[in-house]
Formats: C-alpha cells, structure tokens, sequence
C-alpha cells in the first residue's frame, strides 16, 4: 500500500516543516496508515480526535454543517495537507466534518508521536502557519462572495474545487447555487454555458472540468 502514497507530498506538509527529510521519513513510518475504498468520515464535527491525519492519496472534503442542517463543502484537502491537528493538540471537539473521496489513503498519529519526533517550538510555528494559511483562504472566500459576480464566483469555485490531477468536482447544482448565492435556474444556465464553451462536462452528481486554466481568476 504504501507504494500508492504520494511520499514527496507528505515530505513537504506544513506541519513537518523544518524537520529533515530523515526525521521526516521517521515520523511518518511510525504513524499508522488507512486505506479508504469509499467516501469515508474520519473526523465528524461536534465530536474530539484522538488522533490527526495527513492526506498521502486521493483528496478529502472538509464539510461544515450548520444549526439548520445544511453541508456545506468548505474545502477539499489534497496529499500533503494535514487535518484535525488543532483538535488534537488542543483537545478541543472538531469543527468540521472531514469525509474520504473515494480511493484515499491517509496517514494517522497522535499529538504524542508528534512530541516524539519534533521540538515544541516547531509543532507550534508550523501549527500557527497552517492557521494563518486558512485565515488568508476564509479571507478570500469572503472576498469573492462580496466583490466578484455570480458567473465569476462560480468559475472561481469550481477551479478551486478541482486539481489537474482530480479535474472533478462532487457538487450538485442545489449545493452550488447556495455556495454561490443565486437560484439553481441560474446555475444550471451557467453551467449549460460553461459545457457549450468546452470548459466542462456534466456528469450525474459531478462536473468534469476540461479546461480548468480558462476558469481561473486572480482573487
């Protein structure tokens, strides 16, 4: 299994920073590793984490729901990325719900096995620039929902929401219309246009982007 993790992205997660690529390669041989075929939850919101993961294949959205019950998909973490760490260190219930795409492979260790291979001073500098990372990504996000019009922040999403390496998005057209703040006629028009153009292909329950680069906006 482990000859199907993306090693050179796991080598240059933010939260080992600063480590040498042996004490990297040490830490990571110690932490336990999981395969998940399916769409798997391996952080629920609401409740604590024993443990934290860093993403070695495939991609994992990071789902908030809220007091009405609804999902929304506020990220999607790629390999190298890590997730529930804050929880873990602070002993804290997570804020989020963090749920498998099919085929990932992820890695698990406690905050134990972190004090074991890295100096607090590290766990704590590397922790601070993961937080400010995603502070500047709330910021844009609230940027985007403010300035930028619907046919722009749609484009925008959906670039964001995709790789060159994983090009489709599992979003339906309910959730996107939400996401994006117009009615779902609106999007599937949107949409509708997007396809005529070439940029993507719609698929049951997913869109297939074809050519994410004519999607991108400097935010």
């Amino acid at each position: 299994m482990t000859s199907l993790i993306d090693h050179q992205a796991l080598l240059g997660c933010p939260l080992l920073e600063g480590l040498t690529v042996a004490q990297k390669e040490a830490f990571l041989a110690d932490c336990t590793v999981h395969r998940f075929d399916a769409p798997t939850d391996i952080l629920k919101q609401g409740e604590p984490t024993p443990v934290f993961y860093l993403i070695g294949r495939g991609r994992v959205e990071v789902i908030y729901l809220d007091k009405q019950g609804n999902a929304a998909v506020v990220h999607v973490a790629d390999p190298g990325e890590v997730l529930g760490e804050v929880e873990g260190l602070s002993g804290t219930r997570c804020a989020s719900t963090c749920r498998t795409l099919p085929d990932a492979i992820v890695l698990s260790a406690t905050d134990e096995l972190l004090f074991r291979h890295m100096p607090p001073r590290l766990i704590v500098r590397n922790t601070a620039a993961i937080l400010q990372s995603r502070l500047t990504r709330d910021n844009e996000l609230r940027a985007i929902a403010q300035f930028f019009s619907v046919e722009e922040r749609l484009c925008i999403y959906l670039h964001q929401f995709t790789t060159d390496e994983h090009p489709e998005a599992r979003l339906s057209q309910s959730y996107l219309a939400a996401m994006v703040g117009c009615s779902r006629q609106t999007i599937n028009k949107l949409l509708g246009d997007l396809r005529r153009e070439g940029i993507i292909e719609l698929r049951r329950g997913a869109i297939l982007v074809l050519d994410r680069e004519r999607l991108k906006i400097d935010v």
